[in-house]
């Protein structure tokens, strides 16, 4: 029995393989294939992208087909190569073979990963991704530091942000702040962010990051009014728990129409690179906080190549996440190190390590000598429930997003806000950063999104009870409340979970069957503002 799931399963992969070299040796007598990730413009319109003042990196089309191709066909071969391992690993244990065929796979796919990663440096179009990277953050950050700082801020239109709302942790609370800046770049309004005093730092986020306004920090707040106000309200409230209504469009989970053909074009996780702009303007380190993460990188031994390895514990597993052994982690950082090693030497592979769970340290020396393990002993303990309130455990934690985010590669759960965090400002520090983590329970995700949607391409007849029907064109909403996921975990075998909406099913679906989609949002004209 397992002799003949075996060889079944060897097919498939070997029918894998045909599939995506045929794909890449016709790409050139097809024409441009279609973006791996499908726009749904919420306006009711299906083109007619807005041009903005910053001229846009011209893409030659073969690197555009190229580009496109190599997406697709990369969540292709990644969830298929899920499902292989998944059913290889649970096959009879009797068959002495097993290891060995699935050692043999895992290297080949590991080679046809760098294989598709040289795509990304061929005839120029790495020099063009970065030009057209820079560009577009250049664009955005411009808009902001604008926003932020209006000629007259007495006059100036205000969207007031909450800070201190209890109950939530820095990491929840900034993503508070992103919904926020989303609220004052949907509205164009000046975003007023008090957080003095915060976890018990007199300057609050100011201990750490350079203000928002240079200009512009003063509010009136008898003239506040809750929102959505008028379009002549001179300060208008956020609410606190970012369940706006009525809900703009501009909210997550849509990129901005003006910008959406070249971020489409540029980025294989848009919304991710879209918070990620926010995070980088909004996280700009002052000098002292510089100073400090210097001097932990030079203590530590912080260098390249490093994983960073996030392992969130204690409270989280009450409600909103599952425990998951260290060597699900450790999978990941070792797959990374190993396809590292055939495009250069490694000396010594490193982790920085970030965790609220103290035994985990012990654990990976004792498991996994040859790794070297970097982390901050103050960041640990600070993550006990009686220190969390100290002002110096937001010092700590900030420190452990910095260098989760620069490292070369992010194993963590996308449960934990501070792994989404670090995977959003890490897309601002890269041309495309899409591909460097590996979340080890669910997809990213945006608290409270709307629009996290994908379509099936092709049909799928469950075999599973667990499974759920998709006909061709269906759509499966991927939302799901944190407190929910523990009941259905990822199981990391090409399955991912949503509910179709034409069925209202719930279940889990192949990943590789459907294709991702991404709403595009108007907001109003920065033409005033990009000169």
């Amino acid at each position: 029995m397992a002799r003949g799931k075996l060889k079944s399963l060897l097919c498939l992969a070997s029918l894998l393989v045909l599939l995506f070299y045929s794909t890449l040796h016709s790409r050139s007598n097809t024409n441009p294939v279609s973006s791996s990730v499908t726009r749904r413009h919420l306006d009711g319109s299906s083109s007619g992208i807005n041009n903005n003042k910053t001229v846009s990196a011209q893409m030659p089309e073969p690197f555009m087909e190229a580009e496109q191709m190599r997406r697709q066909v990369g969540r292709d071969v990644r969830h298929t190569w899920q499902f292989l391992k998944f059913h290889l690993r649970n096959l009879s244990s009797s068959n002495n073979n097993l290891t060995t065929v699935l050692e043999d796979l895992e290297h080949y796919f590991r080679v046809t990963s760098h294989d598709l990663t040289r795509l990304n440096e061929v005839d120029g179009f790495r020099e063009w991704r970065e030009k057209e990277a820079a560009a577009l953050s250049a664009l955005v950050q411009h808009r902001l530091h604008i926003l932020q700082n209006p000629p007259d801020c007495a006059s100036a239109k205000k969207i007031y942000c909450d800070f201190k709302t209890s109950g939530r942790g820095i990491g929840s609370q900034l993503h508070h702040l992103s919904y926020c800046f989303l609220a004052s770049y949907g509205t164009q309004r000046t975003l007023i962010l008090d957080t003095k005093n915060y976890n018990g730092n007199p300057e609050g986020l100011e201990t750490f990051f350079l203000p928002l306004s240079d200009t512009c920090t003063s509010y009136n707040k008898s003239q506040m009014v809750a929102w959505p106000g008028k379009k002549d309200s001179p300060v208008v409230q956020f609410p606190a728990w970012d369940r706006p209504n009525p809900r703009p469009n501009y909210f997550p989970k849509s990129i901005p129409k003006d910008i959406s053909e070249r971020l489409v074009r540029l980025h294989g996780d848009p919304f991710a690179w879209w918070m990620g702009q926010f995070f980088k303007y909004a996280m700009r380190t002052n000098k002292d906080f510089q100073d400090y993460i210097d001097n932990q990188a030079r203590e530590m031994g912080y260098e390249s190549p490093v994983v960073g390895l996030q392992i969130r514990r204690s409270d989280k597993l009450i409600r909103e996440a599952v425990y998951i052994d260290l060597s699900v982690y450790m999978q990941e950082v070792d797959e990374f190190y190993k396809q590292l090693e055939l495009r250069q030497p490694v000396a010594q592979r490193r982790i920085f390590l970030a965790t609220d769970d103290p035994e985990v340290i012990s654990e990976i020396k004792k498991r996994y000598p040859e790794y070297k393990v970097l982390y901050n002993p103050d960041s640990v303990d600070s993550t006990r429930m009686k220190e969390r309130k100290k002002a110096s455990s937001v010092r700590y934690l900030l420190a452990d997003v910095y260098f989760l985010s620069r490292s070369d590669f992010l194993v963590c759960g996308m449960t934990s806000n501070i792994c989404r965090l670090s995977y959003e400002l890490m897309q601002s520090l890269h041309a495309d950063a899409s591909t460097r983590v590996s979340s080890v329970d669910r997809d990213y995700y945006f608290h409270y999104e709307v629009g996290n949607v994908v379509k099936a391409r092709f049909p799928h007849k469950p075999r599973r009870p667990e499974e759920i029907e998709l006909q061709r064109g269906d759509l499966v909403d991927r939302y799901d409340i944190p407190s929910h996921f523990a009941g259905h975990p990822s199981k990391n075998d090409g399955f991912q979970w949503g509910t179709n909406t034409r069925t209202k099913k719930h279940g889990f679906y192949p990943a590789y069957k459907t294709i991702e989609m991404l709403d595009i949002a108007n907001v109003k004209s920065f033409e005033h503002i990009d000169i």
